[in-house]
Protein backbone atom coordinates (compact mmCIF):
# COMPACT_ATOMS: atom_id res chain seq x y z
CA UNK A 1 0.00 0.00 0.00
CA UNK A 2 2.84 1.86 1.02
CA UNK A 3 4.69 2.24 -2.22
CA UNK A 4 1.13 2.35 -3.99
CA UNK A 5 0.46 5.38 -2.99
CA UNK A 6 4.17 7.18 -2.79
CA UNK A 7 3.57 5.80 -6.95
CA UNK A 8 0.81 7.56 -7.10
CA UNK A 9 2.01 10.72 -5.78
CA UNK A 10 5.07 10.96 -7.51
CA UNK A 11 6.86 11.29 -3.89
CA UNK A 12 8.18 8.45 -3.08
CA UNK A 13 12.32 9.08 -3.06
CA UNK A 14 13.36 6.58 -0.70
CA UNK A 15 17.32 5.38 -0.30
CA UNK A 16 19.06 6.54 -3.47
CA UNK A 17 22.89 5.39 -4.29
CA UNK A 18 25.81 7.19 -4.62
CA UNK A 19 25.06 7.62 -8.49
CA UNK A 20 21.19 9.17 -7.80
CA UNK A 21 20.29 12.33 -6.56
CA UNK A 22 20.33 12.51 -2.63
CA UNK A 23 17.12 13.25 -0.72
CA UNK A 24 18.53 16.20 0.11
CA UNK A 25 19.40 17.58 -3.76
CA UNK A 26 15.82 15.86 -4.53
CA UNK A 27 13.83 18.37 -2.29
CA UNK A 28 16.43 21.43 -2.29
CA UNK A 29 15.01 22.45 -5.91
CA UNK A 30 11.93 23.50 -3.78
CA UNK A 31 14.44 26.07 -2.19
CA UNK A 32 14.25 29.51 -3.53
CA UNK A 33 16.87 31.27 -1.44
CA UNK A 34 19.50 32.62 -3.08
CA UNK A 35 23.29 30.90 -3.00
CA UNK A 36 22.30 27.68 -2.60
CA UNK A 37 23.83 24.76 -5.18
CA UNK A 38 20.87 23.00 -6.89
CA UNK A 39 18.31 25.38 -5.11
CA UNK A 40 15.61 26.76 -7.22
CA UNK A 41 15.02 24.75 -9.96
CA UNK A 42 11.65 24.89 -10.90
CA UNK A 43 12.71 22.81 -14.68
CA UNK A 44 13.60 20.29 -12.02
CA UNK A 45 10.09 19.60 -10.40
CA UNK A 46 8.00 20.97 -12.91
CA UNK A 47 6.63 17.51 -14.54
CA UNK A 48 5.42 16.64 -11.18
CA UNK A 49 3.07 19.87 -12.11
CA UNK A 50 2.50 19.13 -15.59
CA UNK A 51 1.71 15.30 -14.67
CA UNK A 52 -0.98 16.17 -11.75
CA UNK A 53 -2.58 18.53 -13.58
CA UNK A 54 -3.17 15.73 -16.51
CA UNK A 55 -4.43 13.16 -14.23
CA UNK A 56 -6.70 15.67 -12.06
CA UNK A 57 -7.94 17.93 -15.30
CA UNK A 58 -9.44 14.86 -15.87
CA UNK A 59 -13.08 12.25 -15.85
CA UNK A 60 -15.60 15.62 -15.88
CA UNK A 61 -17.18 14.27 -18.25
CA UNK A 62 -19.53 10.91 -18.97
CA UNK A 63 -21.68 11.84 -21.68
CA UNK A 64 -22.90 15.46 -23.84
CA UNK A 65 -26.28 15.20 -23.07
CA UNK A 66 -27.35 16.27 -19.39
CA UNK A 67 -30.73 14.45 -18.81
CA UNK A 68 -34.28 16.62 -17.83
CA UNK A 69 -34.99 13.97 -14.79
CA UNK A 70 -32.91 13.88 -11.54
CA UNK A 71 -29.73 11.96 -12.35
CA UNK A 72 -27.25 10.88 -9.55
CA UNK A 73 -23.56 9.48 -10.53
CA UNK A 74 -20.97 8.24 -8.46
CA UNK A 75 -17.69 6.04 -8.62
CA UNK A 76 -13.90 6.19 -8.92
CA UNK A 77 -12.45 7.55 -12.36
CA UNK A 78 -9.20 6.68 -13.43
CA UNK A 79 -6.92 8.30 -15.73
CA UNK A 80 -3.70 7.22 -16.53
CA UNK A 81 -0.22 8.89 -17.73
CA UNK A 82 2.81 7.73 -19.55
CA UNK A 83 6.18 9.43 -17.93
CA UNK A 84 7.72 9.93 -20.82
CA UNK A 85 11.04 11.05 -22.48
CA UNK A 86 9.69 14.71 -22.27
CA UNK A 87 9.33 14.36 -18.66
CA UNK A 88 12.85 13.61 -17.51
CA UNK A 89 14.94 16.14 -19.02
CA UNK A 90 15.15 19.96 -19.23
CA UNK A 91 17.66 23.42 -20.11
CA UNK A 92 19.62 21.47 -22.67
CA UNK A 93 19.39 17.85 -21.33
CA UNK A 94 19.38 18.44 -17.43
CA UNK A 95 17.48 15.54 -15.77
CA UNK A 96 14.32 16.77 -13.79
CA UNK A 97 13.11 14.85 -10.61
CA UNK A 98 12.19 11.64 -12.93
CA UNK A 99 15.74 12.13 -15.22
CA UNK A 100 18.55 10.35 -14.91
CA UNK A 101 21.77 10.33 -13.44
CA UNK A 102 25.16 11.52 -13.34
CA UNK A 103 24.81 14.81 -15.40
CA UNK A 104 27.84 17.44 -15.41
CA UNK A 105 26.58 21.29 -15.41
CA UNK A 106 29.91 22.96 -16.18
CA UNK A 107 30.56 26.47 -15.83
CA UNK A 108 31.38 27.13 -19.35
CA UNK A 109 29.21 24.01 -21.55
CA UNK A 110 27.10 21.65 -20.58
CA UNK A 111 28.26 17.91 -19.93
CA UNK A 112 32.01 18.74 -19.80
CA UNK A 113 34.41 17.08 -17.19
CA UNK A 114 33.76 18.46 -14.26
CA UNK A 115 37.53 17.53 -13.09
CA UNK A 116 38.88 20.15 -15.66
CA UNK A 117 35.43 23.15 -14.96
CA UNK A 118 35.63 25.24 -11.76
CA UNK A 119 32.36 25.34 -10.47
CA UNK A 120 31.20 22.54 -11.62
CA UNK A 121 28.40 20.74 -10.15
CA UNK A 122 26.43 17.13 -10.81
CA UNK A 123 23.01 17.32 -11.31
CA UNK A 124 21.23 13.93 -11.19
CA UNK A 125 17.03 12.46 -11.03
CA UNK A 126 15.48 10.62 -8.51
CA UNK A 127 16.32 7.02 -8.87
CA UNK A 128 12.61 5.84 -8.07
CA UNK A 129 10.92 8.25 -9.94
CA UNK A 130 13.19 7.56 -13.21
CA UNK A 131 11.68 4.00 -12.83
CA UNK A 132 7.98 5.39 -12.70
CA UNK A 133 6.32 4.42 -16.02
CA UNK A 134 3.15 5.44 -15.73
CA UNK A 135 1.35 8.53 -13.49
CA UNK A 136 -2.42 8.39 -11.82
CA UNK A 137 -4.18 9.71 -8.73
CA UNK A 138 -7.06 8.36 -6.98
CA UNK A 139 -9.92 10.25 -5.90
CA UNK A 140 -13.60 9.33 -5.68
CA UNK A 141 -16.46 11.21 -7.38
CA UNK A 142 -20.04 11.61 -6.94
CA UNK A 143 -22.29 13.98 -9.48
CA UNK A 144 -25.72 15.28 -9.71
CA UNK A 145 -28.07 16.59 -12.43
CA UNK A 146 -31.41 17.95 -13.07
CA UNK A 147 -32.89 20.02 -15.77
CA UNK A 148 -30.23 19.90 -18.38
CA UNK A 149 -27.64 21.09 -15.78
CA UNK A 150 -25.17 18.96 -13.94
CA UNK A 151 -22.97 19.37 -10.36
CA UNK A 152 -19.79 17.49 -9.83
CA UNK A 153 -17.74 16.88 -6.56
CA UNK A 154 -14.73 14.73 -5.94
CA UNK A 155 -12.29 14.32 -3.39
CA UNK A 156 -10.12 11.93 -1.04
CA UNK A 157 -8.40 12.27 2.15
CA UNK A 158 -5.95 9.42 3.88
CA UNK A 159 -4.50 9.69 6.86
CA UNK A 160 -0.57 9.92 7.75
CA UNK A 161 1.20 6.88 6.57
CA UNK A 162 4.97 6.61 6.84
CA UNK A 163 6.68 9.35 5.25
CA UNK A 164 2.80 10.47 3.55
CA UNK A 165 1.98 12.88 5.86
CA UNK A 166 -1.09 14.11 4.42
CA UNK A 167 -3.01 13.87 0.89
CA UNK A 168 -6.26 15.39 0.43
CA UNK A 169 -8.39 16.70 -2.61
CA UNK A 170 -11.74 18.26 -3.32
CA UNK A 171 -12.72 19.33 -6.66
CA UNK A 172 -15.91 20.37 -8.16
CA UNK A 173 -17.13 20.68 -11.82
CA UNK A 174 -20.39 22.08 -13.53
CA UNK A 175 -21.61 21.45 -16.65
CA UNK A 176 -25.09 22.43 -18.95
CA UNK A 177 -26.26 20.73 -22.09
CA UNK A 178 -27.67 22.93 -25.03
CA UNK A 179 -29.93 19.84 -27.06
CA UNK A 180 -32.48 20.86 -25.60
CA UNK A 181 -33.05 24.10 -26.55
CA UNK A 182 -32.51 23.35 -30.54
CA UNK A 183 -32.73 19.78 -31.69
CA UNK A 184 -36.60 19.83 -31.52
CA UNK A 185 -36.08 22.18 -34.91
CA UNK A 186 -33.75 19.88 -36.89
CA UNK A 187 -34.45 16.36 -38.26
CA UNK A 188 -34.89 13.94 -36.67
CA UNK A 189 -31.67 11.70 -37.82
CA UNK A 190 -29.67 14.94 -35.92
CA UNK A 191 -31.33 14.08 -32.85
CA UNK A 192 -28.58 12.11 -31.26
CA UNK A 193 -26.20 14.64 -31.51
CA UNK A 194 -25.94 17.56 -28.43
CA UNK A 195 -23.08 19.98 -27.34
CA UNK A 196 -22.38 21.26 -23.62
CA UNK A 197 -20.17 23.07 -22.14
CA UNK A 198 -18.12 22.30 -18.83
CA UNK A 199 -15.69 23.41 -16.03
CA UNK A 200 -13.21 21.78 -13.64
CA UNK A 201 -11.27 23.09 -10.86
CA UNK A 202 -9.69 20.63 -7.98
CA UNK A 203 -7.18 21.76 -5.17
CA UNK A 204 -5.54 19.18 -3.64
CA UNK A 205 -2.36 18.99 -0.95
CA UNK A 206 0.57 16.50 0.01
CA UNK A 207 2.66 16.65 2.90
CA UNK A 208 5.73 14.86 2.78
CA UNK A 209 8.30 14.07 5.52
CA UNK A 210 11.54 11.96 4.10
CA UNK A 211 13.40 9.25 6.24
CA UNK A 212 15.85 11.04 9.00
CA UNK A 213 14.18 14.41 8.44
CA UNK A 214 11.74 16.18 10.87
CA UNK A 215 8.76 18.66 9.45
CA UNK A 216 7.50 18.38 6.04
CA UNK A 217 7.36 19.39 2.49
CA UNK A 218 3.94 20.48 1.13
CA UNK A 219 2.76 20.69 -2.19
CA UNK A 220 -0.43 22.38 -2.87
CA UNK A 221 -1.98 21.82 -6.43
CA UNK A 222 -4.49 23.67 -8.29
CA UNK A 223 -6.07 22.70 -11.32
CA UNK A 224 -8.57 24.23 -14.08
CA UNK A 225 -10.29 22.63 -17.04
CA UNK A 226 -12.88 24.49 -19.72
CA UNK A 227 -14.48 22.37 -22.28
CA UNK A 228 -16.97 21.99 -25.03
CA UNK A 229 -18.16 18.69 -25.24
CA UNK A 230 -19.68 17.45 -28.38
CA UNK A 231 -21.76 14.01 -28.10
CA UNK A 232 -23.05 11.64 -30.39
CA UNK A 233 -25.39 8.92 -29.41
CA UNK A 234 -26.69 6.42 -32.22
CA UNK A 235 -28.08 3.91 -29.75
CA UNK A 236 -29.65 4.52 -26.37
CA UNK A 237 -26.37 2.57 -24.63
CA UNK A 238 -23.88 4.01 -26.80
CA UNK A 239 -22.38 7.29 -26.98
CA UNK A 240 -19.20 8.95 -28.82
CA UNK A 241 -17.94 11.97 -27.18
CA UNK A 242 -15.39 15.08 -28.67
CA UNK A 243 -14.18 17.81 -25.90
CA UNK A 244 -12.18 20.73 -26.79
CA UNK A 245 -10.86 22.87 -23.93
CA UNK A 246 -7.97 24.23 -22.32
CA UNK A 247 -6.27 23.04 -19.07
CA UNK A 248 -3.82 24.50 -16.26
CA UNK A 249 -2.03 23.43 -13.25
CA UNK A 250 -0.31 25.06 -10.73
CA UNK A 251 2.29 23.81 -7.96
CA UNK A 252 2.91 25.79 -4.59
CA UNK A 253 5.87 24.37 -2.34
CA UNK A 254 5.88 25.77 1.16
CA UNK A 255 7.00 23.88 4.82
CA UNK A 256 10.30 23.42 6.67
CA UNK A 257 12.42 19.96 6.67
CA UNK A 258 15.46 19.60 9.23
CA UNK A 259 17.65 16.93 8.94
CA UNK A 260 18.41 14.87 11.78
CA UNK A 261 21.82 14.45 11.38
CA UNK A 262 23.64 17.01 12.68
CA UNK A 263 26.94 16.62 10.12
CA UNK A 264 24.57 16.35 7.00
CA UNK A 265 25.19 18.92 4.23
CA UNK A 266 22.21 20.96 4.03
CA UNK A 267 20.79 20.16 7.14
CA UNK A 268 17.60 22.90 6.28
CA UNK A 269 15.51 22.65 3.55
CA UNK A 270 12.79 26.06 3.40
CA UNK A 271 10.42 25.19 0.45
CA UNK A 272 8.63 27.93 -1.54
CA UNK A 273 8.83 27.38 -5.22
CA UNK A 274 5.28 27.84 -7.51
CA UNK A 275 6.36 26.17 -10.68
CA UNK A 276 3.07 26.23 -13.02
CA UNK A 277 2.80 23.01 -15.46
CA UNK A 278 3.15 22.91 -19.17
CA UNK A 279 -0.76 22.05 -19.41
CA UNK A 280 -2.49 23.49 -22.18
CA UNK A 281 -4.52 22.95 -25.19
CA UNK A 282 -6.40 19.25 -25.04
CA UNK A 283 -8.60 17.14 -27.00
CA UNK A 284 -10.46 14.13 -26.19
CA UNK A 285 -12.16 11.37 -27.55
CA UNK A 286 -14.20 8.90 -25.64
CA UNK A 287 -17.06 6.44 -25.39
CA UNK A 288 -18.95 5.55 -22.82
CA UNK A 289 -21.65 2.59 -22.18
CA UNK A 290 -25.42 2.92 -20.41
CA UNK A 291 -25.15 -1.24 -19.62
CA UNK A 292 -27.89 -2.74 -17.46
CA UNK A 293 -29.78 -0.24 -15.15
CA UNK A 294 -27.07 1.96 -14.15
CA UNK A 295 -23.37 0.25 -14.92
CA UNK A 296 -22.16 3.79 -17.24
CA UNK A 297 -18.10 3.14 -17.69
CA UNK A 298 -16.65 5.42 -20.10
CA UNK A 299 -12.84 5.14 -21.95
CA UNK A 300 -11.09 7.29 -24.36
CA UNK A 301 -7.97 9.11 -24.73
CA UNK A 302 -6.90 12.94 -24.41
CA UNK A 303 -4.05 14.91 -26.83
CA UNK A 304 -2.35 17.53 -25.42
CA UNK A 305 0.70 18.39 -24.00
CA UNK A 306 0.35 14.77 -22.42
CA UNK A 307 -0.99 12.25 -23.99
CA UNK A 308 -3.51 10.49 -21.20
CA UNK A 309 -5.79 7.35 -21.45
CA UNK A 310 -9.44 7.50 -19.61
CA UNK A 311 -10.22 4.17 -18.10
CA UNK A 312 -13.43 4.98 -15.32
CA UNK A 313 -14.29 1.30 -15.29
CA UNK A 314 -15.63 1.80 -12.09
CA UNK A 315 -18.73 4.40 -12.73
CA UNK A 316 -22.42 4.05 -12.23
CA UNK A 317 -25.09 6.20 -13.25
CA UNK A 318 -29.01 5.96 -12.53
CA UNK A 319 -31.78 8.59 -13.54
CA UNK A 320 -35.21 8.16 -12.03
CA UNK A 321 -38.32 9.17 -14.14
CA UNK A 322 -38.99 9.33 -17.77
CA UNK A 323 -37.13 11.55 -19.98
CA UNK A 324 -39.30 13.26 -22.43
CA UNK A 325 -38.50 12.45 -26.02
CA UNK A 326 -37.26 15.25 -28.70
CA UNK A 327 -39.93 16.14 -30.62
CA UNK A 328 -39.84 17.04 -34.69
CA UNK A 329 -41.22 20.26 -35.35
CA UNK A 330 -43.52 20.09 -38.24
CA UNK A 331 -42.97 22.93 -40.74
CA UNK A 332 -45.44 25.69 -40.95
CA UNK A 333 -47.78 26.22 -44.10
CA UNK A 334 -48.39 29.38 -45.29
CA UNK A 335 -51.64 30.89 -45.96
CA UNK A 336 -51.64 30.49 -50.11
CA UNK A 337 -50.53 26.70 -48.98
CA UNK A 338 -53.43 26.39 -46.84
CA UNK A 339 -55.88 27.89 -49.71
CA UNK A 340 -53.95 26.01 -52.06
CA UNK A 341 -54.55 23.03 -50.23
CA UNK A 342 -58.29 23.39 -49.47
CA UNK A 343 -59.23 23.96 -53.22
CA UNK A 344 -57.54 20.38 -54.18
CA UNK A 345 -59.73 18.96 -51.32
CA UNK A 346 -63.01 20.60 -53.05
CA UNK A 347 -62.07 19.30 -56.21
CA UNK A 348 -61.12 16.06 -54.85
CA UNK A 349 -64.62 15.24 -53.25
Amino acid sequence: MKKILFFALSLSISAFSAEWASIYHSLIAFDERAGLPDGNRPGYVKPLATNLGTVLNSNWISSARIPQVFTIEAGMPLMIVGIGDEDRTYANGAPTIFGDKDYEWGAVSDKISCSTAPNCRVVNGNETLNKLGVFTYPYLQLAGSFYHARVALRGMWLPAISELQSFNLFGFGLQYSFGHLFLHELPKALHPFDISLAFGMNFSGIGYTPDNYNGTLDLDITTTHFMLVLGYQPFKFFEVMLSLGYETSTMESSGHLISEDPDSYGAEIFPSLSVDGNNGFRMGLAVSFSLGASYHPVVGVDFGTKTSYTTNVLYFKQSFGKEPEIKEKKAKVSDSEKEENEATDEVTE
